[in-house]
């Protein structure tokens, strides 16, 4: 079973490319500068996700791998992330709001990936 540091380097492996490649594809312009702070705005919250179903489901607990270790759940931030992103975006014309919604996105997927290749994978 993955363990916290498991689960916090394929957050940065999977997250951090994704997260420059979207930078530097939908970005209105690129440059280092804001690169570099998209990732370092995103960072934190792709810690945060990447741990998150552990948080909400301790892994000694006897319900861990239930309700927040499904693709279900991965359904639901994943919407909840997307129509933030695309109300709250251009509502206040502030690109950087959309960047911590992926994070947590891009690393509750890499938790739900790493967790589907055990023994146990997924509910």
């Amino acid at each position: 079973m993955p363990n916290r540091i498991v689960h916090t380097l394929g957050g940065l492996i999977i997250g951090l490319p994704i997260i420059g490649v979207v930078r530097y594809f939908l970005g209105s312009e690129f440059s280092a500068w804001l690169l570099i702070l998209s990732l370092l705005v995103s960072l934190p919250f792709i810690l945060i996700g990447s741990n998150l179903p552990d948080i909400l489901e301790p892994p000694k607990s006897p319900n861990h791998r239930k309700f927040f270790h499904s693709v279900f759940v991965l359904f639901l931030v994943f919407s909840a992330c997307f129509v933030i992103s695309f109300v709250l975006v251009p509502r206040y014309d502030n690109v950087f709001i959309a960047y911590p919604l992926l994070g947590i996105f891009i690393g509750y997927f890499s938790h739900l990936l790493l967790d589907s290749t055990t023994k146990a994978g997924l509910s």
